[in-house]
C-alpha cells in the first residue's frame, strides 16, 4: 500500500520544494527543548526550596510546557513535508520506530539505574506502559504518566501520531487550498477554546483537566493535524502569513507574557498554538526562499539535531544531580547548578544521538533496503 500518491503537478515539476533543507526548523527545535529543560529545572527547584529568587525564575519560564505543542505541530509539519511519494505504510512506521524507540529504550534503562541509585521503588506495571508508550492513555494517574523517564509521556502521543499519519495525510492531501486553510483555522480554534470546555468535561467524566488538555493523545492529535495542513500550504506556495521576525516576536511575547495571566488550568497550548503555527510556517518559508534566518547556522542546527536526545535525558540529569547534591550536603549557586544540568544534559544528548539514535536508524534502514525494491526510501 502506497503511503502517498503524487499529484500530476508534483510528477512533472522541477526538483520538489520538499528537498529543501529546513534548517531553521531544526534550529528552532533546540530552543523549544531548552525552554522545556529550564521549566523542569526551576519547577523542581521551586518544589524543593523556598527561595523567592527561584520562584520568580520559575514564573519566567512558566510557559515551558507549551514547547511540547511546538514539537507536536512541528512533527506533523515535517512528516507531511518529507513524505515520500512511493513510500509504504510499513516503511514509514519502521523509520519512525527507528527514529525514537532506541533512544527511548536507552533512556528508560538509564532511568531505572538512577531510580535504584536513589532508592526509589520500581513498578513493573508502570514500566510496561512506559516501554509500550501507552502511559498517556491512563486517566488521572500522574505516577504512570511521568514514571521512569517522565518526559516520555509525549512519545506516547507521538506514537498515536505516527500510527495515524498514513491515513490522515492521505485524507488531508485531497483538500483544496480552502479546505487546508479551514483545517488550520478550525484546529487552532479548537485548541484555543479547549480549556473553556474542559471544566464541563471534567465534571462529566471525572478526568483531571491536565489529562484532557495536556496528556491525552487524541486531544494532542489536533496540533499534529494542524502541522500537516500548514506543511501542505507552504509546500504548494499557498501559505499567507507574517514573516519569521514578526511570527517569532509574537511567540516570544506570548510565552513570556499573556500565558502567565490566563485564568484556565493547563492552558499552555491554547495560548501558544497560533504563534507557534505562524512561526513554524514562517521559518519553513524563509528556508524555501533563502531568506535570512538566525537559526540556520551550523552550531544551532546541530543542537537542533540533538534536541530530541537532549529532551529525553535532561530530566534524568536534573533529578540525579539534585540527589547527588543533597546526599553530599552540597549547596552551589543556582547559576552553576543550572549550568551543570545543561552541560551534562547536552553531553549525554550528544552521546545518545551519536551512539544510539543514529546507529539505530542506520541499522533498521539497512534491514529495510535488504527487504527489496518495494521498500525503497
Amino acid at each position: 500500500m502506497s503511503l502517498i500518491t503524487p499529484t500530476a503537478a508534483e510528477v512533472s515539476s522541477k526538483p520538489p520544494v520538499s528537498r529543501v533543507r529546513l534548517d531553521s526548523l531544526t534550529g528552532l527545535r533546540w530552543y523549544a527543548a531548552l525552554l522545556v529543560a529550564c521549566f523542569h529545572f526551576f519547577y523542581e527547584e521551586a518544589s524543593t526550596g523556598t527561595s523567592l529568587h527561584v520562584f520568580r525564575l520559575k514564573e519566567v519560564v512558566y510557559a515551558g510546557p507549551s514547547a511540547v505543542s511546538f514539537f507536536f505541530i512541528l512533527s506533523g509539519f515535517v512528516l507531511a513535508w518529507s513524505a515520500r511519494p512511493h513510500d509504504t505504510v510499513t516503511g514509514f512506521w519502521r523509520r519512525r520506530f527507528a527514529r525514537i524507540y532506541p533512544s527511548h529504550l536507552a533512556t528508560f534503562f538509564v532511568a531505572v539505574l538512577t531510580m535504584i541509585w536513589m532508592g526509589k521503588a520500581l513498578d513493573a506495571r508502570i514500566a510496561l506502559t512506559n516501554l509500550s508508550l501507552t502511559q498517556s492513555w491512563i486517566p488521572n494517574r500522574k505516577d504512570w504518566w511521568f514514571g521512569y523517564n517522565g518526559v516520555s509521556w509525549s512519545l506516547s502521543c507521538e506514537f498515536l501520531f505516527y500510527l495515524s499519519f498514513p491515513l490522515v495525510v492521505k485524507v488531508i492531501r485531497r483538500f483544496s487550498t480552502r479546505g487546508l486553510w479551514a483545517t488550520v483555522i478550525a484546529g487552532n480554534l479548537c485548541v484555543v477554546l479547549a480549556p473553556i470546555a474542559a471544566g464541563r468535561i471534567a465534571h462529566a467524566t471525572g478526568w483531571d483537566p491536565k489529562f484532557m488538555l495536556y496528556i491525552f493523545p487524541p486531544v494532542r492529535l489536533l496540533e499534529f493535524v494542524i502541522g500537516i495542513a500548514v506543511a501542505l500550504l507552504v509546500k504548494s506556495g499557498n501559505w499567507r502569513g507574517p514573516g519569521l521576525a514578526a511570527s517569532l516576536a509574537l511567540s516570544v511575547l506570548v510565552v513570556f507574557g499573556p500565558s502567565h495571566v490566563m485564568p484556565f488550568d493547563f492552558h499552555w497550548s491554547a495560548d501558544t498554538v497560533i504563534p507557534y503555527t505562524l512561526t513554524i510556517a514562517a521559518a519553513a518559508r524563509a528556508d524555501v526562499r533563502g531568506e535570512p534566518s538566525p537559526f540556520r547556522n551550523r552550531i544551532t542546527v546541530y543542537l537542533g539535531e540533538v534536541s530530541f536526545a537532549f529532551y529525553l535525558v535532561h530530566e534524568i540529569v536534573i533529578f540525579s544531580l539534585d540527589h547527588f547534591l543533597k546526599t553530599h550536603d552540597l549547596l552551589i549557586p543556582l547559576s552553576l547548578h543550572l549550568g551543570l544540568v545543561l552541560a551534562v544534559s547536552l553531553f549525554g544528548a550528544v552521546l545518545l544521538h551519536e551512539y544510539v539514535e543514529k546507529p539505530g536508524v542506520k541499522l533498521l534502514s539497512a534491514r529495510r533496503r535488504k527487504s527489496g525494491p518495494a521498500a525503497t526510501a
